[in-house]
């Protein structure tokens, strides 16, 4: 993501909005983003720091080096850069200067009073610590930032993927300063609710029927780490854009105030989280697809459709089953388990305590069904229809 130094933005009245790049109004930032991936490609084996100083020289004289530095900025997280070598460069300065503070000072000339220089002194301790005289001086330091050596780049990245990337990453630093974040979603709520537990940030849900209101303290809402959780904060938006449907408000301090700061689809940001696989196990998706294609049931399923709020934490059924009248009921599938896993799992039923919730559990699980706090049924294999449908009339209730 961007620096907090490097954000852009423009304030109207009570709203600020990031200064937005695009490729299409204009040659000038795409021209700029492929030339800026094109000095990475060419620098490749070489160290960071000879990289910064290209940056530097092509593009610090232009009047927005604050885009070209963030293009950079962000270049690095698509870029393979590595220490120089595998040796522990701490430990061989250590032993170096240990060596060479035993021989007296080093200096630039030799004189009568210290015979030897610098350099003889590295070539006399070269090989005491197994490394060619030649290559010392760079091995004392390989290990520092700009000394890292750039081993590749991308291939598939683009002069508008880094764009889009950079307007993505602006939306971001927006959230550093935020006091409150308002995000309303109406589909894809694991991926939002996952990234939210990720970031540990605190929250509270509300149903909108169809989605959710979701109310995220801001870091000026601490007392400390202000900065840690405002970045934690801004990993979320990207989650947030692979949401067909979203909208997000925030209240977000610049300097002169707060502004309120608002985005939505027809932003035309984009994520660059992958997707979350629809599916646990190949046996969840395999019972979902039968029930879809049984067309004598008069219920209808729906995966991970429902959020319940447990206070400090959430919980979304694998599966959300309606009946033709409008009786609703949950099933929660237990399939590989380890005994952490199960704990946390009963925990977040009891804490649930919904009575419309049919909890699936293999016959080898080794736990009487009164732990589970309602209906079970328990499998072999796979999970069959026709267990399920009986188990649906019994506890199938009016959606409130």
């Amino acid at each position: 993501m961007l620096t907090l130094d490097l954000l852009r933005f423009s304030v109207r009245g009570d709203e600020v909005k990031p200064v937005f790049v695009t490729a299409t109004g204009g040659r000038k930032y795409l021209s700029a983003a492929e030339q800026m991936i094109e000095t990475f490609r060419r620098n490749i084996g070489r160290t960071v720091g000879e990289l910064s100083g290209e940056i530097e020289e092509l593009f610090g004289h232009l009047p927005d080096y604050k885009v070209y530095r963030g293009f950079a900025k962000l270049l690095h997280e698509y870029a393979a850069i590595e220490p120089a070598s595998t040796i522990d460069a701490e430990a061989l300065r250590r032993t170096v200067f240990t060596f060479a503070a035993q021989a007296g000072p080093p200096v630039r000339r030799a004189d009568l009073l210290y015979a030897k220089t610098t350099s003889d002194k590295l070539a006399d301790i070269a090989p005491r610590v197994g490394v060619p005289s030649e290559e010392l001086p760079a091995m004392l330091y390989c290990d520092l930032p700009d000394n890292r050596v750039v081993r590749g780049l991308d291939p598939n990245l683009g002069a508008r993927e880094l764009i889009e990337r950079y307007n993505t990453a602006l939306a971001q630093a927006m959230l550093y300063r935020a006091t409150r974040m308002t995000v309303e979603v109406f589909d894809s709520y694991r991926m939002v609710f996952t990234h939210i537990k990720l970031a540990r940030l605190m929250y509270a849900i509300e149903p909108l029927r169809p989605g959710y209101r979701i109310v995220v303290d801001g870091p000026l809402s601490l007392f400390r780490n202000v900065e840690r959780y405002g970045v934690a904060m801004a990993r979320v938006l990207p989650a947030i854009l692979k949401c067909r449907r979203w909208r997000l408000c925030a209240a977000v301090n610049v300097g002169a105030g707060e502004r309120t700061f608002r985005l939505g689809p027809a932003s035309g940001l984009t994520s660059h989280y992958r997707d979350q696989p629809r599916f646990d196990s190949a046996y969840e998706e395999a019972f979902f697809r039968k029930f879809s294609r049984n067309k004598k049931s008069k219920w209808t399923i729906e995966r991970e459709a429902e959020v319940v709020d447990l206070g400090d934490a959430v919980m979304i059924p694998d599966f959300k089953f309606t009946h033709v009248d409008g009786r609703v009921a949950h099933l929660e599938i237990v399939g590989f388990w380890t005994p952490e896993y199960l704990t946390r799992k009963l925990e977040k039923l009891a804490a649930a305590n919904l009575p419309n919730m049919i909890v699936a559990i293999p016959k080898t699980l080794r736990c009487s069904n009164q732990e589970f706090g309602g209906p079970v049924i328990r499998y072999k294999q796979r999970l069959l229809i026709k267990d399920v449908l009986p188990a649906l009339e019994d506890v199938g209730i009016p959606e409130a």
